[in-house]
C-alpha cells in the first residue's frame, strides 16, 4: 500500500479504522499501522486512532513512535485515558 501522500485515499475514516482493527487482531501490525495512518490523514489528531497506531508500533518494537503517538493522543485532552487490551 502506498503512503497517503502519494496515493489518493479511497475510503472513509471509519473504514480505515475498522480495517486497522481487523489487521491488528490478526497480528499484521505493520499493515494495521498503515491503515491507522490513512485514517489519521483523513482526521488528523483523532485520539482513538493515535492510541491504536501507538499499540501497533509497540507490538512492532518501535518504542519511539509508540510513545510519540501516545503523547499526541493527550495533546488536546491531557485527561484522555484509553484502556488497551
Amino acid at each position: 500500500m502506498l503512503e497517503p501522500e502519494t496515493e489518493t485515499l479511497r475510503s472513509t475514516f471509519p473504514s480505515y479504522m475498522a480495517e486497522g482493527e481487523r489487521l491488528y487482531l490478526r497480528g499484521e501490525f505493520s499493515k494495521a499501522a498503515q491503515s491507522f495512518s490513512n485514517a489519521l490523514h483523513l482526521q488528523n489528531g483523532d485520539k482513538n486512532c493515535l492510541v491504536a497506531r501507538s499499540k501497533c508500533y509497540l507490538k512492532m518494537g518501535d518504542l519511539e513512535k509508540s510513545l510519540k503517538d501516545a503523547e499526541a493522543s493527550l495533546h488536546s485532552d491531557p485527561t484522555f485515558c484509553k484502556v488497551t487490551s
